[in-house]
């Protein structure tokens, strides 16, 4: 949850004094990490990082994500640099900004190919940065960017003109589309004495936005080089020497000769070890063969630090290649490598590269595995075999990598992998061996789930539809919960998501595999947004992209339901960024309050009607229901409801009446009722009510806040008709009266957490009674806000 006003401001106070301690000091240590290695459905992404400051380069969908669970600390990043401004580059940046604010950076500059200031400008509606100033640098061909760290060049390389590939999208009809000046947190602003009332859009004035068609023309590189250091000082020499302690072996350690008392001169150069002159790194990203032609004529940018440098110092130490694995097989990228001296280590981030670097929602995976097999089924990706080549004849000289790989530059000590994320099943699974209570907990409850009724003979493969949980917590993501996302298969072939958060391409792919996932991607045939908050929609360009990507450019368009103001948001980035509206067709959400959609569009989806709501969040929000057959004969049609984001909500309760499912948003405890009041959230407790209320036969709770990410405190047992959703977990119909009796194992398997939780609780029960005493019993009055 975002941190207190008063703690972000105290953070931004140390920071300065220690970016002032240390502004004319070369760092000692400086090292390249991967954060994400460019794997099936993570990002490519790499942290500079030295003793002073941090730098990111590339911050695609999952950066942010990557970054919390591998404790990579932003708190002193500054300047983030986009090799391009497609979404696959820049697509993490609302969510690591977020983050960012949250420790108390003040302020961080964009650098990269233009339009970057456009594309924040237009987030600025849903992502909200209060205490961070966010700015994009003009970066000129040629140019540089210079601090006490290192020296950064800048080389735009342009597509070939002849070579427009997907760019030469056809011009879209023109369309009267203003900006969207809706305030999608109003609501946390107004104060508490302030009358409740509706939030309608803002009424400023529609502001004129360039439509101009602008499509990605060029990308950047950065030739980077570290700052001279001095060597180290030798004591040893100066005592030789007759240097006494004090001021005098400062300077003679920030290179400066002295004179001591009785008159002898004293050379730094003979007190200290060797110079370092700073090594060269570089950052190339060449996303199709349309680019190479120009990459041969800048290749006089590269040349003094290649084979060919007229000093050895300056022969590039690594050259980070976020290029596709396709584009570098190319015989002209092989010729471009070749021009670097036979020491220089080539990093490929890209689909070479094998494993993603979330260890912790496999972790958790292997220990929902234990409960259901199926309801929790293992995900579908591997380490990094670094013993096999899929291709050695072109492959062989690059090095691959996965998330906390470490590349040292100063100290010069090569590559370390001994940090490097990997996946351990044996150890997850001995981590449950090691409960005092969980397999006690566990046979009772497989004893249970024998003595319940079998649902059906139907093999479960053949029963739809399946509610497939992708992100199941709130705001941002964390280890264990990404951000909102459900897929909803009706059959094999047909499935609609509901919401689409940062990331959730990727948990597709990790969760079936490559090759399974690009079904899953065809077989997604409409995708429903319910509002305009980041958490929720953030991840929809990402999987357009990677569908179209999967699937050819001559996929079939998905139906996009979703508020009308996401229309500008998409025609933004169709016309300046990424052509995407061959990619969906819109249908307003408001239009289905009064007119459900019934026609043939949804029949291939397997319904038979989606309906919407409006509910009590941030403007614009809704919830939906969705009406379909089952695939068992003699069974009764299937109404699933889910709500997005909302208060307690009588709409919904009347759109999901009689619902077969209700899948409801359960953000806070049911202490924080204050709180969940003020951001227009639910409780468990409310999220349970709204249940029972519509005569839902089954309640499926979601959308967790970070304080709780891996499991809610319930005090009682589950009620028999409840469940609990976790990040990839899949349920039928008939898997759903089983799962009101996994609390008290999942109590069990996160003993250590669920007791943190309680004494959380605790904390606040005793703050608020100390309060209640305080205020001399007054609080027994009732508030005249209510």
């Amino acid at each position: 949850m975002p941190l207190d006003p008063k703690h972000i401001a105290e953070a931004q106070k140390q920071r300065l004094k220690l970016k002032q301690k240390v502004a004319k000091v070369s760092p000692g240590i400086v090292n390249l990490q991967v954060v994400g290695s460019g794997a099936p459905g993570s990002p490519a992404s790499v942290y500079l990082f030295s003793d002073q400051t941090r730098y990111l380069f590339n911050c695609g969908e999952g950066t942010q994500r990557l970054a919390y669970e591998h404790k990579t600390k932003l708190s002193s990043l500054e300047n983030i640099f986009m090799t391009r401004t497609c979404w696959e580059r820049i697509g993490g940046l609302p969510g690591i900004c977020l983050t960012m604010q949250d420790v108390g950076v003040p302020s961080v500059t964009l650098h990269g190919p233009p339009g970057l200031d456009e594309l924040f400008k237009a987030m600025s509606r849903f992502v909200i940065l209060k205490d961070m100033k966010v700015q994009a640098a003009e970066c000129r061909a040629d140019d540089l960017y210079e601090d006490h760290v290192m020296t950064l060049k800048y080389v735009a390389i342009s597509r070939d003109p002849e070579q427009t590939g997907a760019n030469s999208d056809e011009e879209d009809k023109p369309e009267e589309t203003t900006v969207d000046d809706t305030d999608y947190y109003a609501y946390e602003k107004r104060k508490k004495s302030e009358p409740k009332a509706n939030l309608p859009a803002a009424a400023a004035k529609p502001q004129r936005q360039d439509w101009t068609k602008r499509h990605e023309a060029s990308v950047m590189a950065y030739i980077c080089k570290l700052k001279h250091r001095f060597g180290q000082l030798s004591l040893e020499k100066c005592v030789e020497r007759g240097v006494p302690a004090g001021p005098l072996l400062g300077q003679l350690k920030n290179g400066n000769d002295v004179t001591l008392p009785d008159g002898t001169v004293v050379k730094s150069s003979d007190v200290r070890g060797p110079n370092d002159p700073g090594p060269v790194f570089i950052f190339i990203d060449i996303p199709s063969e349309a680019y190479l032609k120009d990459l041969e004529a800048k290749n006089g940018a590269f040349a003094p630090y290649q084979s060919t440098a007229t000093d050895g110092s300056d022969q590039a130490m690594y050259v980070v290649h976020f290029s596709p694995l396709e584009v570098m097989r190319t015989e002209r990228y092989r010729t471009f490598l070749n021009k670097f001296s036979a020491s220089t280590r080539h990093i490929a981030l890209n689909e070479i590269n094998k494993f993603s670097g979330y260890i912790a929602s496999h972790r958790i995976q292997y220990h929902l595995n234990q409960l259901d097999k199926e309801i929790f089924p293992i995900l579908k990706e591997d380490n990094n075999n670094y013993d096999k080549l899929e291709n050695a004849a072109t492959d062989c000289d690059l090095v691959r990598s996965s998330s906390l790989s470490y590349f040292h530059i100063r100290p010069r000590k090569g590559i370390d992998r001994t940090q490097e994320a990997a996946l351990n099943p044996a150890e997850y699974l001995q981590e449950l061996e090691a409960l005092p209570d969980f397999k006690l907990a566990l046979d009772d409850l497989r004893r249970k789930i024998a003595q319940l009724p079998i649902q059906s003979q139907t093999p479960r493969s053949e029963i739809f539809p399946r509610i497939l949980f992708l992100g199941t917590g709130s705001s941002i993501p964390n280890k264990t919960r990404n951000v909102s996302a459900i897929l909803v298969r009706t059959s094999p072939d047909a499935s609609i998501l509901l919401d689409c958060g940062e990331g959730t391409a990727g948990q597709i792919e990790r969760l079936f595999g490559v090759e399974a996932a690009e079904q899953i991607f065809r077989s997604i045939k409409a995708i429903y947004i319910s509002h305009l908050h980041a958490d929720h929609h953030l991840g929809l360009f990402g999987l357009l992209q990677t569908r179209r990507k999967m699937l050819g450019p001559d996929s079939e368009k998905v139906l996009l339901l979703a508020p009308e103001q996401i229309s500008y948001w998409m025609r933004l980035y169709d016309c300046r960024f990424e052509p995407l509206h061959k990619e969906y067709e819109l249908v307003k959400n408001a239009q289905l309050i009064d007119e459900p959609l019934r026609d043939e569009r949804i029949h291939e989806l397997g319904l038979t009607e989606i309906a919407t709501c409006r509910v009590r969040h941030c403007p614009h929000s809704f919830g939906v229901a969705l009406k379909m057959h089952p695939s068992k004969k003699d069974s009764d049609p299937v109404k699933i409801t889910y709500s997005g984001d909302t208060m307690p909500c009588q709409d919904l309760i009347d759109l999901g009446r009689d619902s077969t499912v209700l899948i409801h948003e359960a953000t806070m405890e049911d202490e924080l009722e204050a709180e969940a009041r003020i951001k227009m959230h639910s409780t468990l407790s409310q999220a349970i009510s709204q249940g029972r209320k519509m005569n839902a036969r089954f309640t499926l709770l979601t959308h967790f806040s970070q304080r709780y990410a891996k499991i809610p405190r319930i005090e009682s047992e589950l009620d028999t008709n409840l469940g609990i959703a976790f990040d990839n977990m899949e349920v039928t119909i008939d898997d759903l009266p089983q799962l009101c009796l996994f609390y008290p194992t999942l109590k069990a398997m996160f003993i250590s957490h669920f007791e943190e939780m309680e004494q959380k609780a605790i904390k606040r029960g005793n703050k608020k009674m100390r309060l209640e005493t305080g205020s001399g019993g007054s609080s027994k009055e009732p508030s005249p806000a209510r």
